[in-house]
């Protein structure tokens, strides 16, 4: 499995479409600080739109797909002139929430829906910047147009005309959307910083296929190093500079992870956990784990039971 692959398994997204917005009159709405690990996004079908995100502004057209990493609080505006004369109707279709303003001006098109991250969203989210614009005229330089406009056009068909099964449709397309906008990122450098940076690296994306795909291996700063031929400072200076973390904490970020998953399946004891994720001791795993989650293995696994229970 390579590694994107695998990280997209790791993070376990969910996608959801929320709101199908049509706008032809004067509109603004204002988007919440999301919960952790949820990342807003809005595809625009049709038109265009300003959005504000702290003293940030910037434009996107049809085509384009916004995505807020850190959940951050914004604002979208379609561009009509006037006064808001007319209130916005909302009406559910049975696969998602429309919203629609009359006017007479040019109309914008857009859905609106989050992807729900598992909990290592943040090994992905956490150096991103506040927004990201990803335009399926700049993926089209690097092979990836025509997915992105070929699952845009699809969640755009389920959503105008529903039908038996379109929910789960629509969101299993969202879902597929959203590694489809990691690929593209990856593949257009299009992000300075961060695991997707190093993955974009000719060289870093060696160490991070080679961590994601098996974190539990006694790996060294030599033995990654080793793969990429390249210095331990060389390396230790790239993953500073592109990932804006070590190499080490790559691996441990990684085992903690998937310590987790582990964990939440009930099905091994705590030692045989650690040993999994390539602790020799229980004791050694014990205290990462509890440094990286604030809480030791036995606990965190009769919490997420409880949890489990009281979401039946």
């Amino acid at each position: 499995m390579d590694s994107l692959s695998e990280l997209i398994r790791l993070l376990a997204p969910s996608g959801t479409v929320d709101l199908r917005c049509r706008v032809a009159g004067v509109w603004s709405d204002f988007n919440a600080q999301a919960a952790p690990g949820h990342v807003p996004y809005h595809v625009i079908l049709e038109g265009q739109i300003e959005i504000t995100v702290g003293d940030a502004r910037l434009r996107a057209t049809a085509g384009d797909v916004l995505l807020f990493p850190h959940g951050a609080a914004h604002t979208l505006m379609g561009l009509q002139a006037g006064s808001r004369t007319v209130a916005p109707s909302r009406h559910f279709n049975g696969v998602v929430t429309e919203v629609t303003v009359p006017g007479a001006a040019a109309p914008l098109d857009i859905l609106c829906g989050t992807f729900v991250l598992g909990s290592s969203a943040d090994v992905l989210l956490r150096t991103l910047p506040e927004v990201l614009c990803i335009g399926t005229d700049d993926a089209n330089r690097h092979g990836d147009a025509s997915w992105l406009r070929g699952l845009i056009g699809m969640m755009h068909a389920e959503a105008d005309r529903p039908r038996p099964g379109g929910a789960a449709i629509v969101a299993d397309l969202s879902t597929a959307l959203f590694t489809v906008l990691l690929r593209a990122l990856i593949q257009r450098g299009g992000v300075s910083r961060g695991l997707i940076a190093l993955m974009a690296d000719a060289r870093m994306t060696r160490v991070v296929e080679a961590v994601v795909r098996a974190p539990e291996q006694p790996w060294t700063v030599d033995s990654l190093a080793a793969l990429c031929n390249v210095s331990r400072a060389t390396l230790a200076r790239r993953f500073a500079q592109l990932g804006g973390m070590t190499p080490l904490e790559l691996v441990t970020t990684l085992r903690m992870e998937r310590a987790a998953r582990l964990l939440r399946q009930d099905g091994l004891s705590a030692a045989a956990v650690g040993e999994q994720c390539g602790y020799a001791s229980q004791a050694a795993f014990g205290r990462v784990f509890a440094q990286h989650f604030g809480i030791a293995p036995g606990a965190y696994r009769r919490q997420h039971r409880v949890r489990r229970v009281a979401e039946a």
